[in-house]
């Protein structure tokens, strides 16, 4: 056994990491986290009930896809879908309830904000759900189950943030906007990398992605293209003064991706562990990145 798999077996059968992986709350935290970094780039300190709505409808929708997809995560994800069989049943209304109070919350802060909130909603049903609808526009009931379009779906969708931040706060500057595409290609190259560790589960249901469709090696490549991108965009905002030049210590959140893209490849490596806690965790290193580029 490698030790890579020998660090995963021993972290991923700790209760508290399973409850904070699998449950769903490093992703949510992650998304708070990117919520704050918003924040701070506007010269904002987010407020408690932007983190809590961020983590919400995070959490919403983490766990309707979850609720959706059990057939299919027991395949790509066996270690997911056995920590949340006993809360299964549960899952569509732990999703709705996090909804809920979510939309409670934004309608505090006003209409337009609220409005703007039922976008995520929309796109979180159509992506796990599905319409017959959709199949008239796409080819396809789920957004999930065309081509690459997931993936722009997923990333799409997160990179709303900044722009609900900047409602959030009645605020909207350039620096907000251009901070959406990068979100988007580091979502890009996430997304391609959680494909490969679901390419035998989605071979079977059918669901064409870049790694079902054209193999892992073009799909490490189309990941490094998604992090330079990302990179060479963050570097020329910055250097444009569109970004503060204390964001260019992001930078290494492309480095973060190609290391553990890198162990990937590696003999025996744990797709599960590095998708589930390494991959999912960048994001909440944004926003304490993100202080500590303003502090030195």
């Amino acid at each position: 056994m490698t030790l890579s798999m020998q660090t995963g077996e021993l972290v991923t059968s700790n209760r508290v990491f399973r409850e904070l992986v699998y449950g769903g709350h490093l992703l949510a935290l992650g998304t708070a986290s990117i919520a704050a970094s918003s924040a701070i780039l506007l010269g904002r300190s987010p407020t408690v009930i932007l983190l809590v709505m961020a983590y919400l409808f995070s959490y919403g929708a983490y766990m309707l896809n979850r609720g959706a997809e059990v057939s299919q995560d027991s395949i790509s994800d066996p270690r997911r879908t056995s920590f949340l069989q006993g809360r299964s049943r549960y899952l569509k209304v732990i999703s709705a309830s996090s909804f809920v109070i979510g939309y409670l919350l934004a309608a505090t802060v006003s209409l337009v904000f609220f409005i703007a909130l039922l976008l995520p909603l929309i796109l979180a049903v159509a992506y796990t759900v599905g319409s017959k609808k959709l199949v008239r526009l796409i080819g396809a009931r789920r957004l999930k189950d065309k081509l690459l379009v997931k993936n722009v779906v997923i990333a799409f969708g997160w990179s709303l943030i900044p722009l609900l931040v900047g409602l959030y706060y009645h605020s909207l500057p350039t620096a907000l906007i251009a901070f959406a595409p990068f979100i988007f290609f580091r979502l890009m190259s996430n997304t391609v990398f959680f494909d490969l560790r679901d390419v035998r589960a989605d071979n079977e249901f059918g669901v064409r992605t870049a790694p079902v469709v054209f193999g892992s090696a073009f799909s490490y490549r189309l990941m490094t293209i998604f992090d330079l991108s990302s990179a060479v965009y963050l570097s020329l905002l910055a250097v444009a003064r569109v970004f503060p030049i204390y964001s260019l210590i992001m930078l290494t959140l492309p480095l973060y991706s190609l290391a553990y893209r890198w162990i990937s490849q590696r003999p025996g490596a744990d797709l599960g562990f590095l998708c589930n806690f390494v991959a999912d965790g960048e994001y909440l290193l944004w926003g304490p990145i993100l202080v500590l580029g303003k502090i030195i």
